[in-house]
């Protein structure tokens, strides 16, 4: 047997509609990401333009950075008058607070001397300055002054002035011995050095006051010696980093080659992180971009600055572009400028989602087109499916239309019209019914005849009171039960002869027990039918059934032009004879003994006579089938192929 496979099949309308929705969904994505790439380099490489002017200009505004301190030392260097040199000349000490307070990057301005003699002026910026120098809470400014006697005694003295520069206190503290200046970096080697150059420390940690810095000296050409130095805080560099930052959205850190930070625009974080009085390098940071900035300056080449993409923590995206700079500090440092990446792309998306409308609004403009050409192809093939269900159902009246002027569905109705010519002229030979039955029960046709195991039921209407055409119209009503309960019972109506109909079980369809399966048609129609006798007040009485089972021959009968699928032999002569006996006796159904041995375990049967049968008069038992031992259906169907006995 041919299994058909089962599937759930759309329209050609469907399938053509959502094709094309792909591929247009397709061509959209496909321009989405051409244009999101195309826009994509745009915006990097404007932002890369973008970020290295914003290096150029921040390396040029460090540059400047250092040249008010250069200045002042260029004027300190050869002034009688600066340091303790000048016995605190007030308008000199003036014009340095000045400067101080105009240039807030100078965290300090110091003089050292050789006999260890110190003297420091400072700005007090906030309350944090103010508690580390002990002053008045309207103190603005404060000097330092250490003096060595002839006893090689230091003492310390502390000066405050108010915003208006006038010294409102002074007290002298026990302190001199802790700090000495010949000890410190930015003396050390610039008191070396040739009068008129400069020196750049590396970062340190400042004493006065207690922070992260970096200092600019130069020797004194007095008499007296000495060394002046301009102090820079990384957090007065971070104040500058950060102004630049804000002007251009973008976070500004300055490196040199071994990671140390010399600012960050991130001030306040890096104030916090150098609280301890450690320097702070990149790789202390916890966040793997800032890892990611010295590793770009480790591959790179100091000429190369392109943008950079470069992962931060959650996964986060940064455009980064690192700047070699020369001369800061007299050293070589790295600026890295560094922007999210979201903020970059953000033109990018409402590129992608404006695409993205373009591409709805052209598939929503063409779906009538869309619905046309499926039209256009799914009209006849439509058709043609209708036509096809007709010749399925051998409905051969009406003719195919060969109209479409598409090639392929052309030829598909010429071959249908063909196929329909052909199975219509096959329909000769073939009965239309049992070619139903087979594509029903979805069997494969075998040619020729076969031998099998049948039960036949046979109806037959008492002889005295009906003919051929009793069948109608009251007579007919007990057939369409008979036809119903037989097709139920997995059983084929095979043949109506004058006042009899006749049903064959195990054939064409294999079943485990025929018998079984007759017996409980028959009683189902013998129910049925009297119903309906009772209903209908008829003078026409129900038929009587004779039963039996045994070998028969089966196949295809007939002469050359034309065949017809039934059964012969034995049992079909006597399934006749005993319904005739059934209606001699008064029985509903009689059964031969084959039926009652074969069917015994769940029908009752009883012996009703014995009566010769055949044209040799060969006596046989009769049966009356009386009623079912198994009341439930679903059982029967399980168990009516097991082994049976008479009761």
């Amino acid at each position: 047997m041919i299994k058909i496979p089962s599937f759930h099949a759309r329209s050609i309308r469907a399938h053509l509609f959502w094709t094309y929705a792909a591929l247009v969904t397709v061509l959209v994505v496909a321009l989405m990401a051409l244009a999101e790439l195309a826009a994509s380099r745009i915006v990097f490489d404007g932002a890369q333009r973008e970020l290295e002017q914003l290096g150029r200009r921040t390396q040029e505004q460090l540059l400047r950075f250092q040249e008010p301190a250069r200045a002042w030392l260029e004027a300190t260097a050869n002034d009688p008058h600066a340091g303790l040199e000048g016995d605190n000349d007030i308008s000199v000490l003036r014009m340095q607070m000045s400067m101080q307070q105009r240039y807030p990057q100078i965290g300090s301005l110091v003089f050292g001397y050789p006999d260890g003699s110190f003297q420091q002026n400072m700005v007090l910026r906030s309350a944090r300055d103010r508690a580390w120098a002990k002053s008045l809470p309207e103190a603005r400014y404060a000097q330092q002054i250490i003096r060595v006697d002839e006893r090689q005694k230091r003492t310390e003295e502390w000066v405050f002035y108010d915003q208006q520069m006038t010294a409102i206190a002074s007290q002298r503290r026990p302190w001199g011995e802790r700090y000495d200046p010949r000890d410190r970096p930015w003396y050390q080697g610039a008191s070396d050095l040739n009068l008129g150059t400069f020196q750049a420390t590396d970062p340190f940690v400042l004493k006065v006051p207690e922070e992260f810095g970096m200092a600019l000296s130069r020797p004194l050409s007095g008499a007296r010696g000495g060394v002046a130095a301009a102090m820079f805080t990384v957090g007065g560099l971070s104040d500058f980093l950060h102004a630049r930052g804000e002007e251009s959205r973008a976070e500004l850190i300055l490196f040199d080659a071994q990671g140390r930070v010399w600012g960050w625009s991130q001030a306040d974080r890096l104030r916090r992180l150098l609280g301890s009085g450690t320097p702070l390098s990149l790789s202390s940071l916890s966040d793997p971009l800032y890892g990611s900035l010295h590793k770009l300056v480790e591959q790179g080449a100091a000429q190369d600055t392109p943008i950079h993409s470069v992962e931060g923590a959650g996964g986060q995206r940064f455009a980064a572009v690192v700047m070699p700079m020369e001369g800061v500090f007299s050293h070589k440092a790295y600026v890295a400028l560094v922007s999210d990446q979201n903020l970059l792309l953000a033109q990018v998306r409402r590129m992608r989602w404006m695409l993205l409308g373009v591409g709805v609004a052209g598939l929503l403009m063409l779906l009538p087109m869309l619905f046309w050409m499926a039209n256009r192809l799914a009209t006849p093939l439509k058709n043609l499916v209708r036509s096809a269900k007709h010749i399925r159902e051998f409905e051969f009246d009406s003719d195919i239309p060969q109209d479409s002027d598409i090639s392929e569905v052309r030829r598909l109705q010429e071959s249908l019209a063909l196929a329909r010519i052909a199975l219509q002229g096959f329909s000769r030979y073939v009965p239309r019914p049992l070619v139903k039955h087979f594509i029903a029960n979805r069997l494969t046709p075998q040619a020729g005849v076969e031998q099998r195991e049948l039960a036949v039921l046979c109806a037959a209407l008492d002889e005295q009171h009906a003919t051929a055409v009793t069948w109608s119209p009251h007579a007919e009503h007990y057939l369409q039960i008979l036809a119903v309960e037989v097709a139920q019972g997995k059983g084929m109506m095979d043949r109506y002869e004058s006042c009899t109909a006749v049903a064959l079980w195990n054939t064409p369809l294999n079943v485990s027990n025929p018998a079984g399966y007759a017996c409980e048609a028959a009683l189902r129609a013998v129910d049925a039918m009297r119903a309906l006798a009772e209903g209908l007040n008829t003078t026409v009485k129900p038929p009587c059934f004779g039963l039996d089972f045994g070998g028969a021959t089966v196949g295809n009968f007939g002469t050359w032009d034309h065949l017809t699928f039934t059964a012969v032999g034995a049992p079909l002569d006597t399934a006749r004879a005993l319904a005739r006996q059934a209606n001699a006796l008064g029985l509903n159904v009689a059964a031969s003994r084959a039926v009652a041995l074969a069917a015994a375990r769940y029908f009752r049967f009883r012996l009703a006579a014995t009566v010769p049968l055949g044209p040799r008069g060969e006596l046989h038992e009769v049966y009356e089938l009386v009623e079912r031992i198994v009341h439930e259906v679903d059982a029967k169907h399980v168990r009516v192929s097991e082994p049976a006995a008479v009761a």
